[in-house]
């Protein structure tokens, strides 16, 4: 009787531990040609069509905006670029030693994304891939040569249509500044 109880556990550890290998099997992303992170279920309600993105000159969709670590702080500092479409995705890269034409134009590894802009602020929902998925949202003032990002919600949730209230996010201030890289040609993957 002994041995089989030790037979049933040992079946047992051996499941779970084939569970806690394949388990970001389970989690709700999938990788695009380009090795971009997005949720399977990419359905988002919030921005469908061109003619949702109003006023359209309030994002040049020619320029990425981008932000980089303060050298001061960081040993080797990083730039982090946002690429805007006129159908409402964006692009957001990972960390970066340069920002130029060919790796705005590569968009590999990076984050999927859409915005909005409503009543002259820009709401950008990305999703990472960290921890099974979640998503970021931001609520930001678009200028002439800048963005600031001014608050920010992380959450996590099955329903891609889901934006929270801004009175529960946290306050940050990022600024992304407008740069002109030349001709952008390609287009999301997602």
């Amino acid at each position: 009787m002994k041995k089989k109880n030790y037979r049933s556990y040992q079946l047992a550890l051996v499941g779970l531990l084939l569970l806690l290998q394949y388990s970001c099997v389970i989690c709700p992303a999938t990788t695009t040609a380009k090795r971009n992170q997005i949720p399977r279920k990419l359905k988002d309600s919030y921005v469908t069509k061109a003619e949702d993105l109003c006023p359209k000159d309030l994002i040049d969709t020619n320029a990425i905006y981008y932000e980089c670590d303060d050298p001061a702080i960081y040993d080797s500092p990083k730039c982090y670029f946002m690429r805007f479409f006129a159908d409402g995705k964006l692009y957001a890269s990972t960390g970066l030693d340069s920002l130029n034409n060919e790796v705005a134009n590569n968009m590999v590894n990076g984050f999927a994304g859409y915005y909005l802009i409503k009543d002259g602020e820009l709401i950008i929902k990305t999703y990472t891939y960290a921890y099974c998925g979640y998503y970021i949202i931001e609520w930001a003032k678009v200028f002439e040569d800048r963005i600031v990002v001014y608050k920010a919600k992380t959450y996590f949730s099955s329903r891609p249509d889901y934006y929270p209230d801004i009175s529960n996010s946290e306050e940050v201030n990022r600024v992304y500044y407008k740069l002109d890289v030349g001709e952008l040609y390609s287009q999301p993957d997602w």
